[in-house]
């Protein structure tokens, strides 16, 4: 069971009916919800958001709040960024950096989201490593703050999707799909290509092009060759992964600047 208070009970039976219909919870009496997973997390984020998350003087508005509900994305960037800081503890988290910043320059959460243009809970989320700011956030960020708020995987890593190779070497191209590629040709578009992989029911790596599919020509000394391009990061970092394990490589894939 969870409450989410209210001044009156038409603002309480009007929250109730928005998370009924988004949330699929089922309606009991008054502010009282019998609730389902999700709606536990939403209840839990709220709680924890009033509490010890906002330090500042006023909480964020609800707006902000509700943008905090757990996704498998953002669940699986925690996990990563948790196994990372465990592996390497002297290594500050972007949120951790950030804070650090903006109090030496001794601005408020809600005056740093003024500049950059997001809401105030966006900002202590961050800080609170409950979430990783987009692309057009982070180069914000960066401009104001500068170097200081990138680890040294940042700095090596320009883009979201890098591979330190095992001479020590980083691939960070511009677009992800061209890091897949010259790993592979890094590699070895040969030695990928023995191994028979098949991804949307077609060969990673084919002789001939499919119509019906998205397909990068790459043309080598040995011949012409059609990489499948249709991949998310997550299925790109299996791919090569899967591949430096069977081919004894010792690679390293990051996606959004961690492992």
């Amino acid at each position: 069971m969870g409450v989410i208070p209210f001044d009156t009970r038409d603002e309480a039976s009007t929250e109730e009916k928005r998370i009924h219909s988004q949330f699929g919870a089922f309606r009991s009496e008054g502010e009282w919800f019998i609730a389902t997973p999700r709606l536990l997390k939403f209840i839990k984020n709220f709680a924890i958001q009033h509490t010890d998350l906002f330090t500042e003087e006023d909480p964020p508005e609800t707006e902000d709040i509700v943008e905090t509900i757990d996704t498998p994305e953002t669940e699986d960037i925690a996990k990563t960024e948790d196994t990372a800081k465990t592996e390497d503890t002297a290594e500050e988290s972007f949120g951790e950096r950030l804070a650090k910043a903006r109090k030496a320059a001794k601005m408020s959460q809600k005056e740093l989201a003024e500049k950059v243009g997001c809401s105030r809970g966006h900002i202590a989320l961050i800080e609170q490593n409950r979430g990783r700011p987009g692309k057009s956030l982070y180069r914000k960020l960066i401009a104001i703050f500068g170097e200081s708020l990138e680890s040294p995987i940042e700095k090596l890593t320009q883009y979201n999707f890098a591979v330190k190779m095992e001479d020590e070497s980083w691939i960070s191209e511009n677009r992800e799909i061209d890091t897949f590629i010259k790993v592979i040709e890094e590699i070895g578009i040969e030695n990928v290509k023995a191994l028979d992989i098949y991804t949307a029911k077609i060969p990673l790596i084919a002789d001939n092009e499919y119509p019906d599919k998205p397909q990068r020509k790459v043309e080598t000394e040995t011949g012409t060759y059609y990489i499948f391009a249709g991949l998310s990061n997550v299925s790109k970092k299996k791919i090569l992964e899967d591949i430096a394990n069977r081919l004894d490589l010792k690679i390293e894939v990051y996606i959004n600047k961690v492992k």
